[in-house]
């Protein structure tokens, strides 16, 4: 595992690749743990960009209650990108698992 995190209403990182490292990410999984749906978007940005619908790799997905998302698209981080997340209220978790090297 990379990394757990947390999706709240304000746009937060979820994982940054350092320098000199690059990451791959083989899977996130998306958790609802509440009895309510809830929607999250996920944007993966270089060092200079910012979250809009041109980067979002998830866009106000809907995770009915009670449920969990998984996704196996391998996704390529360098250096200086970043994996940012949001969420309409708490109660979603994002898991990612892959590899970070240097």
């Amino acid at each position: 595992m990379l990394t757990r995190k947390a999706l709240r209403p304000v746009l937060s990182r979820i994982i940054a690749c350092g320098s000199g490292e690059t990451i791959v990410v083989h899977a996130m999984y998306f958790a609802n743990t509440t009895a309510a749906a809830r929607t999250f978007r996920v944007h993966h940005l270089s060092q200079a960009d910012s979250a809009t619908s041109d980067n979002a790799i998830f866009y106000d997905v809907r995770l009915t209650a009670n449920s969990t998302l998984v996704d196996s698209t391998r996704i390529m981080l360098n250096e200086g990108d970043q994996l940012v997340g949001v969420s309409d209220a708490a109660g979603v978790t994002c898991t990612i698992y892959g590899v970070r090297s240097a």
